[in-house]
């Protein structure tokens, strides 16, 4: 009974070292199991990452071949192009030299009808010696035989016949002249009347009559008001301001301004629609918005200017001639707004230098520019001769210059002139001769002289009169 107790622990000890071997076992089992898992998914994810790299591998190789394709298919484009070029330009090389034998067959053609001509010129020459020859042996028999029949030397006859051929040759030559010039003259006329008439139907022309009133547009009636103003002190500031009448009356949705200075008339028409447009209507804000217009008035009278002259195909005008242009706005000549009058100057000489083969670009600037010496400040003399100098002044080409220059200077380098006049807007060239130097017969001609030089060294529209004046005065003093 006693070994009992050994006997249970020493079972109890076995099982604990059998349980424990058990555990151990299924532990190792376990842990087997585990890695043989762990190599099945390395196994699976190295076989998945390598499907993957080639199937990235496949896709790159995809798209170098598709590249590879498209630029063969680029060069072989390319090289299409280039060979459709190369035909091209073999054709037009063919059609040049096709052309260019065409031209040396016809030059060859030319060359040998000139040396036919050459030939029968030659021959013709030939024969002209022998005729001159011949009437040369005739002239000095007929020579002798009338210096036996007169008894005169040769010189004695030449110098009688010479003298009887110069005073029958010039009255007839003087007839003939008058004859030509008259008949040029009524056929210039004509010519003339019928360019003009041309060029006026071409040109639509405007009344125009000298107006002391300008018209402003309102947005409403009620505007009037604010330009009154409590007890018309907005009115009064204005017409302080401007110097100017502001005529407010029944007429709907408009004011008028009167005064004789244009100028001014504008000055307050530009204020008062900046002042509409700003709607601050007050003395002092009228004072203000006058000041700035007047301080503007000579950059807004180019910008016209520049405008008025680009509508009128003049372009690269000097900002200072744009301004004199701008400025004809405001002047009026005889009832007629000198700008309006420009413009249609400007119409009638381009329509006349299309029809006589003038340079119209000149024609046009010239024109533009023949009044602007009636708008220039300080300037004295022929308005046509003040816009020749500024236009000079301001870098016009001479071309331009030349259609309005000086001409008496040109008259005055004649022997003989004492004094030239250029009248009528350089229409008329009056010229005073000395009675001592230059005679009657000689004023003719000088006066054909004094025209050919005007006609060589001058551009200019229409034509110039050339009056030669040759007086004799008798000066006698009481004492």
């Amino acid at each position: 009974m006693g070994k009992g107790p050994d006997m249970t622990s020493q079972i109890a000890m076995i099982v604990s070292v059998v349980a424990a071997f058990v555990l151990v076992v299924g532990a190792l089992i376990a842990a087997r199991r585990i890695t043989e898992q762990a190599k099945a998914d390395a196994a699976r994810a190295a076989s998945d990452l390598l499907a993957e790299a080639r199937s990235t591998a496949e896709a790159k190789a995809q798209d170098v071949l598709a590249a590879a394709q498209e630029k063969a298919l680029a060069v072989e484009e390319e090289a299409d192009r280039r060979e459709r070029d190369l035909d091209a330009r073999e054709a037009q090389v063919e059609t040049l030299a096709r052309q260019r034998e065409t031209e040396l067959a016809g030059l060859d053609r030319q060359r040998k009808d000139v040396e036919r001509r050459t030939q029968a010129v030659t021959a013709v020459e030939e024969r002209a010696r022998q005729a001159q020859a011949s009437a040369e042996a005739d002239r000095l028999e007929a020579r002798a035989q009338l210096e036996r029949i007169a008894g005169l030397t040769v010189g004695e006859a030449k110098a009688e016949l010479l003298a009887s051929i110069e005073a029958e040759t010039r009255g007839e030559a003087a007839k003939l002249a008058r004859k030509i010039e008259e008949e040029a003259r009524e056929s210039a006329d004509r010519t003339a009347r019928r360019l003009v008439v041309d060029a006026t139907q071409r040109v639509s022309m405007k009344e125009a009559v000298e107006s002391t009133i300008s018209f402003i547009a309102l947005p409403s009636d009620e505007m009037k008001g604010r330009i009154i103003g409590r007890e018309g002190r907005n009115i009064r500031a204005l017409e302080m301001a401007t110097g100017i009448d502001v005529v407010i009356d029944d007429t709907p949705g408009a004011i008028l301004l009167s005064s004789f200075d244009p100028v001014r008339r504008e000055i307050a028409r530009v204020a008062i629609q900046r002042l509409l447009e700003d709607g601050r209507i007050h003395p002092a804000r009228i004072e203000e918005v006058v000041a700035k217009v007047r301080e503007e008035f000579e950059t807004l009278t180019e910008e016209a200017g520049a405008q008025a002259a680009f509508a009128l195909g003049v372009f690269d005008l000097h900002p200072k001639l744009a301004r004199l242009v701008g400025r004809l706005k405001f002047r009026f000549y005889h009832g007629h707004n000198l700008l309006q009058h420009v413009g249609e100057v400007v119409h009638l000489s381009a329509h006349i230098a299309a029809e006589t083969g003038a340079r119209a670009e000149v024609v046009r600037r010239a024109a533009l520019l023949h009044e602007i010496g009636r708008v220039e400040d300080g300037s004295s003399g022929h308005p046509l001769l003040v816009a020749a100098e500024l236009a000079a002044k301001f870098g016009e080409r001479d071309e331009v210059v030349k259609a309005l220059r000086r001409i008496e200077a040109l008259a005055a380098g004649f022997p003989g002139v004492t004094q030239a006049f250029a009248l009528k807007a350089g229409k008329e060239l009056r010229v005073l001769v000395d009675t001592k130097a230059v005679s009657d017969d000689h004023a003719y001609l000088l006066s054909k002289q004094i025209a050919r030089a005007i006609e060589r060294e001058l551009e200019y529209p229409g034509t110039i009169r050339v009056s030669v004046v040759r007086e004799t005065r008798s000066v006698q003093y009481a004492v």
